[in-house]
C-alpha cells in the first residue's frame, strides 16, 4: 500500500512538473563571460592574437617550457607536485605576474599623461 501511494505521489509530481515547465515561454538570455587583461592571455598561446605578445614573451623569458606547464597544465603529472616544487613555483609566478601588471598599469598611466 505504502509503495503504490509513493507511485502514485511520485507520477503525479512529475506531470504536475510537465505541465508547469510547458507553460514558460520566456528564455532567459545567454550570458557571455569575456576574460579581461592577463587572465585572457593565460595560458601562453598564440590564438589570443597581439594583445597578449607582451605577457606571452613575459612568460616565455622568465619560466621554462617545463614550468609554464605545471603552471597551466596538469599539476599532478609532474613529481614536483609531491615534493612542492609547485607551490614554489606558484609563488614566484604570482609575485612577477603582479610586477608585469604594475609595469603595465604604469606604462598606461604614463601614457596617458603624455596624451594630455
Amino acid at each position: 500500500m505504502k509503495l503504490s501511494a509513493i507511485s502514485v505521489a511520485i507520477i503525479l509530481a512529475g506531470a504536475a512538473g510537465v505541465a508547469f515547465a510547458g507553460g514558460q515561454t520566456n528564455v532567459m538570455p545567454p550570458i557571455n563571460v569575456h576574460p579581461a587583461g592577463v587572465a585572457a592571455c593565460a595560458p601562453p598561446n598564440g590564438t589570443t592574437g597581439h594583445a597578449c605578445d607582451g605577457y606571452n614573451q613575459f612568460l616565455r623569458a622568465n619560466f621554462t617550457p617545463r614550468q609554464i606547464g605545471m603552471l597551466f597544465g596538469a599539476r599532478t603529472s609532474y613529481p614536483e607536485y609531491l615534493t612542492g616544487g609547485i607551490d614554489r613555483l606558484q609563488k614566484r609566478y604570482d609575485t612577477l605576474l603582479q610586477q608585469y601588471v604594475a609595469s603595465q598599469r604604469a606604462s598606461a598611466n604614463a601614457a596617458s599623461v603624455a596624451a594630455k
